[in-house]
């Protein structure tokens, strides 16, 4: 199994002038990962952000990735509620910014009081594990500055019709029993824009869930 660091999380720096992001781009990052480990052919799983990268590398690199597991896509432009959510949520980004700024969203971030664009980041705090389960997950002295970098992407990201249509990979769209309203109504609307796409569920968000589907990738 591979795991790393996208820029700017754990131990992993992120160039000076880090302003700005997109999915594609971070798709590039981590398909450069996979070659450099002369990985021909991967089983890809994304939580979260990482998902949507995951799909991004299933749809920009067919020959690369041999299936895509989206654990909690926040993709929520289906959603009018979302779209309403996240007005709100930009606006909170801003006070927080202004009155304690980066490190001021970032807990903003991890209480749960983002939640359209931070659904579900609440659990974080509970106690987050790498996803090999190795330990404690390591967001790094940069993740506040990181956030807000990323933040932008995800709603910024297309699922083009015509790319979906030509997709190769089997994909799986997962939630687990925590998961929270607004990413399952984002991965029950998802499965019928991927053709072929997989409904799954876990039992648990974090480390263990991300074994689970690790088991059933290698089943």
């Amino acid at each position: 199994m591979i795991t790393f660091d996208r820029p700017g999380w754990g131990a992993s720096e992120a160039p000076d002038d880090y302003r700005k992001t997109s999915i594609a781009e971070q798709a590039i990052v981590a398909a450069g990962v996979l070659r450099d480990q002369q990985v021909e052919r991967a089983r890809v799983l994304g939580l979260g952000f990482g998902a949507v990268i995951a799909l991004e590398l299933a749809l920009a690199e067919p020959d690369l990735v041999e299936s895509a597991v989206l654990f909690e896509p926040p993709l929520l432009d289906t959603s009018t509620r979302a779209t309403e959510g996240m007005s709100i949520d930009v606006a909170a980004i801003r006070e927080a910014a202004e009155e304690g700024g980066e490190k001021a969203v970032w807990e903003l971030f991890l209480s749960g009081g983002l939640p359209t664009l931070g659904a579900g980041a609440g659990r974080l705090k509970e106690g987050s594990v790498a996803a090999d389960g190795a330990g404690p997950a390591d967001d790094g002295p940069a993740a506040p500055h990181t956030l807000l970098v990323e933040l932008p992407a995800v709603p910024a990201w297309s699922l083009d019709p015509v790319r979906v249509a030509a997709i190769k990979a089997p994909v799986t769209v997962a939630t687990a029993l925590s998961t929270p309203a607004l990413l399952v109504e984002a991965a029950d609307a998802l499965v019928p824009r991927i053709p072929g796409a997989r409904r799954s569920e876990v039992r648990e968000y974090g480390a263990s869930g991300v074994v689970e589907l690790v088991g059933r990738m290698r089943a």
